[in-house]
């Protein structure tokens, strides 16, 4: 399916129109995989004739980021294990990591099911999507069985759990074998994710997958939101979208403004302090911080912000960090 021609557009006055286009189009998804599937046809139209109705009225800036927060799953932090400490610094939601959560035993599992009912707060994304390089996504040994099976079995996991936002990061995974053609590499990643995408639309799961850059030091291939976008872009599916993770773009001296370019393919975004890794607390040192949150503020950002970082104390770590982030889209002061 391809979108209306003004989902592409890049003018600064249609962000919001696009935020709420996709706003749309995934409260009718969500309806619709509950009973029968939407002819292709007919969304599209719905979709075409809410982007002209709202390209019609005026752009109003968003004053708050509308956002939740959470906590992700890297490093020590294992929201899973510590869904009780994130709930009680006041987080919207935890971001397990996927790979080790299909990993788990029945029992611990079950455990982990307990913990998060008790914790009152829920798995609302999920990042890592696949483990290490023990599935491979690119060069000759690439096994589309293996694949299609992992598929079936974490997105079923995923989707009874909650989670509406799968990171694929996986740099294990994707990163391309020295002398393989990259141009291959990059076929045979939307490959995966058109097959993802065929997964989630077939078992009427509510969730999408988002793209992430990652730096160069740990992957060698899709290493800009720029890239990620496009590599969005050439999948062409509204299950396909982005993950803007701040930092791999900061590592990656990357302009906050392609934030501006994403826009509305924007499902989900993490952050942690540029420097260290860790849980952010001040935007003092680090100016690019205002820029990120004003941008995500202009394209009309609604979604999930997790904090993807390194802590040997969370719960001295997640209090601050949640301060942090209520500033950050907290509305602009004059």
């Amino acid at each position: 399916m391809r979108f209306c021609n003004n989902w592409r557009s890049s003018s600064p006055r249609k962000y919001l129109s696009r935020a709420i286009v996709l706003e749309v189009y995934r409260g009718m998804m969500s309806v619709h995989s509950r009973r029968s599937p939407m002819p292709t046809r007919a969304l599209r139209a719905v979709l075409c004739a809410v982007a002209g109705a709202s390209l019609a009225a005026p752009l109003v800036a968003a004053e708050r980021l509308d956002a939740r927060f959470g906590v992700a799953a890297f490093g020590a932090v294992d929201p899973l294990k510590d869904v009780k400490t994130v709930a009680a610094c006041g987080y919207d939601y935890i971001e397990p990591a996927l790979s080790k959560a299909v990993a788990l035993s029945p029992d611990a599992l079950a455990a982990a099911r307990r913990d998060l009912q008790a914790s009152g707060i829920g798995v609302e994304t999920m990042n890592w999507f696949l483990p290490g390089a023990d599935i491979k996504l690119t060069g000759p040994a690439v096994d589309r069985e293996q694949i299609r099976a992992y598929l079936e079995k974490s997105l079923a996991l995923a989707e009874s759990l909650g989670a509406k936002v799968i990171v694929f990061g996986s740099p294990g995974a994707r990163t391309v074998p020295d002398g393989f053609s990259r141009d291959k590499a990059w076929a045979q990643l939307a490959d995966f994710l058109r097959r993802a995408s065929e997964v989630i639309k077939a078992r009427g799961y509510g969730m999408v997958i988002g793209i992430e850059a990652l730096r160069k030091p740990e992957t060698n291939i899709v290493n800009s939101v720029a890239e990620a976008l496009r590599l969005a872009r050439e999948v062409n599916d509204p299950r396909v979208l982005l993950n803007v993770d701040f930092y791999h773009l900061a590592f990656e001296n990357e302009d906050p403004d392609v934030v501006l370019q994403a826009g509305p393919l924007i499902a989900h975004v993490q952050i942690s302090d540029p420097v260290q890794r860790g849980f952010p607390r001040d935007d003092a040192a680090e100016p690019r911080y205002r820029r990120f949150f004003d941008n995500l503020r202009k394209v009309g950002y609604r979604g999930r912000i997790s904090v993807e970082a390194e802590s040997k104390d969370l719960a001295g770590d997640c209090g601050p960090a949640l301060q942090f982030l209520k500033r950050m889209t907290a509305p602009p002061k004059d």
